[in-house]
């Protein structure tokens, strides 16, 4: 993580943030850059779930999008191979439902779209944590403490994951493949104002790691690609028409500036004793800053 962040620093002082990031310390924006691109992560392993169906005519009982999301636990406790890394991305994306949720049902109950395809963001969290903490209770169970998830329901949360990652992969097991697929195209269009969320995104290979798994590990047909692209909206989302999965920039920049409004509004003022625990060597190995401290934005 040390490297990754003198990465994003040095990239900050040629490339313009918003406006409000100059507010931010360097370490602050530092964290604020790892949660976007987090985030970035489980979107796209989550949309690599909607390519997965409909490349492989998979059967989805239930909602299609909380299957996906399931994936995308599954998927990045598997084939994440930094466990801080994946500790930190799946924290921050639970964080990322619950800063949204916050936000959400903080304009009134009105505007909850409960027709939506998707469950609600503060749904979304808590299946994301029960799925951690269900696979892994010594990683996660401080995290589903921290989101007041009882030890009753903690407990629970391993038949959770137990079944939803053998419904994957008995549903995928027919279409693993025994040697690479075709090459996935991937292409960057002009950011204009998202460039500095652009260069990350490429710096960290995000895209080029997703496509190398999924041409490695399924038979997919040909003319699957992805793209990053501006979109006039925060989104990400896989055309089964056009076999295209796309991230867009914006996105990015919501997610990054979820994070900053968080350390603006004083989120973590708590932080401090946490800070000084991991300068000490007794806080937990896998916490960098504000990463994996889901209370303290959350809770």
């Amino acid at each position: 993580m040390l490297a990754l962040r003198f990465a994003v620093l040095a990239l900050a002082a040629t490339l313009s943030l918003p406006a409000f990031a100059q507010e931010l310390t360097e370490d602050q924006a530092a964290e604020a850059m790892d949660f976007a691109m987090h985030d970035a992560v489980f979107t796209l392993y989550h949309e690599t779930g909607h390519l997965l169906v409909h490349e492989l005519g998979l059967p989805v009982l239930g909602k299609e999008e909380d299957a996906a999301d399931a994936l995308a636990v599954v998927l990045i406790l598997k084939n994440t191979v930094d466990d801080t890394e994946m500790f930190n991305t799946l924290i921050d994306a639970a964080d990322g439902w619950y800063l949204q949720a916050e936000q959400t049902t903080g304009e009134g109950i009105d505007d909850l779209s409960y027709y939506d395809d998707h469950s609600l963001d503060i749904q979304r969290a808590y299946a994301m944590v029960c799925m951690m903490v269900g696979a892994d209770a010594g990683e996660f169970a401080e995290t589903a403490d921290v989101y007041e998830m009882d030890a009753d329901r903690q407990g629970a949360c391993s038949g959770v994951y137990e079944q939803a990652e053998s419904s994957w992969m008995s549903v995928l097991a027919p279409h693993v493949a025994a040697e690479p697929g075709p090459e996935i195209p991937i292409t960057y269009d002009d950011a204009g104002d998202y460039e500095v969320f652009a260069e990350e995104l490429k710096s960290r290979h995000i895209l080029e790691d997703l496509a190398e798994f999924l041409q490695t590990n399924f038979t997919l047909p040909e003319g699957i690609a992805m793209q990053a692209v501006q979109c006039g909206q925060p989104n990400a989302f896989y055309d089964w028409g056009e076999h295209k999965m796309t991230y867009c920039y914006e996105l990015a920049a919501q997610m990054y500036q979820l994070d900053a409004d968080w350390y603006l509004n004083g989120g973590d003022e708590g932080s401090d004793e946490q800070s000084e625990d991991d300068a000490a060597g007794t806080g937990t190995d896998a916490t960098d800053g504000i990463a994996g401290i889901a209370g303290s934005k959350g809770g």
